[in-house]
């Protein structure tokens, strides 16, 4: 990822060459995706170690995810290996409609603060699209010999950001506020511990399209870890 903003404590009217050549770097926790995740762990709590409530509610396979995410982003005009860190939270849900193929919907927050003590920026990125599972074993209402499963997924959507300053591609002119499309490509395991609850890894090919100053274009590489909930047969 490329990226760029002004500084934010003193912020000009317009782009300036040193506010051009700047971008995200040092990272924390969105708080709100960390409240999101928290009331969803204890939601479903009952629900992942119940088999008879697991087998009411949920009789399409489906999984729900909750990771820990952190994202290496690139300077603006800096040297190939001049990379830092975004890291946030990202919470997704996908259901099998055939054959292992199904829809996904993912939610993603990452922030970073006080970059080389001048930049704060905090985004969200709302993503839709479609993923394919390839499980080993199953669940029914009295069999667990689920052992998890692959998955890879395509995903697109927007990336919301604040808290910063953005060059307007036309005018130049820094805004505090950006918007940009973004796709993902990328997959994961899902490993099982005891009934429904499994842990997860994955990784994504992440590119998002919000102004810098340059390219106008972010590559990044996304790498999460933490927990699926898996439901269903």
């Amino acid at each position: 990822m490329r990226q760029t903003a002004s500084p934010t404590r003193t912020p000009p009217n317009r782009l300036t060459k040193r506010s051009s050549s700047l971008a995200f770097g040092r990272a924390a926790t969105p708080l709100l995706s960390i409240r999101v995740l928290a009331a969803s762990l204890l939601a479903l709590a009952v629900l992942a170690f119940s088999p008879s409530a697991h087998a009411q509610l949920f009789h399409q396979p489906s999984d729900l995810g909750m990771t820990y995410t952190q994202q290496r982003s690139k300077f603006v005009g800096s040297s190939s290996t001049d990379y830092f860190y975004l890291r946030g939270a990202t919470i997704d849900y996908s259901t099998d409609v055939l054959h292992g193929i199904g829809p996904v919907a993912s939610f993603n927050g990452l922030s970073v603060t006080n970059l080389r003590q001048q930049i704060d920026i905090h985004q969200a990125s709302f993503l839709g699209g479609g993923r394919f599972t390839y499980s080993k074993g199953h669940i029914t209402p009295t069999i667990w010999n689920r052992r998890g499963s692959i998955f890879a997924e395509g995903l697109f959507g927007i990336t919301l950001a604040t808290s910063g300053y953005y060059p307007d591609p036309v005018s130049s002119v820094l805004k505090s506020n950006a918007n940009g499309f973004t796709y993902a490509v990328g997959g994961g395991i899902n490993y099982n511990l005891y009934h429904a609850f499994e842990l997860r890894v994955m990784s994504h090919y992440y590119v998002t399209d919000l102004p810098n100053g340059g390219s106008n274009q972010q590559k990044n590489i996304q790498v999460s870890a933490g927990v699926n909930w898996h439901f269903g047969y």
